[in-house]
């Protein structure tokens, strides 16, 4: 009898002990949902658009470095194929009257032609010298392209303008001009452009 008695309180303490533990548990469950609760996610920083013209007036240097290594460039700045790049001329009177989301689709489409030709002179190029500064050239005009989303709308980001200006060259020198030019022409009059600052800092 006595071992039974002992046997019965003994599954009573286990049970108690149980029913203490799921207490517990439940307990805690409830305690992290609550805490959860007032726990709100944090919300990704947007990116800040970049108006600083000086960060673009020093890929304007760089540019017009590697255009002027190219001047007693021969054999070398001569790729076989064609190159389309983007006229450079820039009509300042008709450019005001454009609006801001036609502006950046120009700078665009411009900037990816650049990037295309500088690409396949790339893959053409074995002098040391001009590889060098064709791969600088192609890396800034991927972080100019970045700059110039950032001050894009949503809307317009993916969207291209066909360029009715464009001509092809087959030299390296050529290409580094018109790389030069069309920094110094449409894309700085685009960062320029406050109303392209206000629309994306809205």
């Amino acid at each position: 009898m006595g071992n039974r008695f002992t046997h019965g309180s003994s599954r009573n303490v286990i049970a108690e002990n149980y029913e203490v533990l799921d207490m517990g548990i439940s307990g805690l469950f409830a305690l992290l949902v609550m805490l959860l609760g007032y726990i709100k996610p944090a919300k990704s920083t947007p990116l800040h658009p970049i108006c600083d013209i000086r960060v673009l007036d020093k890929y304007i240097r760089e540019a017009k470095d590697a255009a002027d290594s190219t001047k007693q460039c021969e054999e070398a700045c001569t790729l076989p194929g064609n190159f389309t790049l983007p006229k450079t001329n820039v009509n300042y009177r008709e450019w005001e009257t454009k609006d801001s989301g036609t502006k950046a689709e120009e700078v665009q489409t411009g900037l990816k032609l650049l990037a295309i030709a500088v690409q396949k002179a790339q893959n053409m190029t074995v002098n040391s010298n001009m590889l060098y500064l064709i791969e600088r050239s192609y890396s800034n005009i991927r972080s100019i392209t970045q700059m110039v989303r950032s001050l894009s709308t949503p809307d317009i980001l993916n969207r291209e303008r066909e360029l009715q200006t464009t001509f092809n060259t087959r030299t390296l020198r050529t290409i580094f001009h018109a790389y030069l030019n069309f920094l110094q022409g449409k894309v700085r009059l685009f960062f320029l452009d406050t109303e392209a600052c206000n629309l994306a800092t809205s």
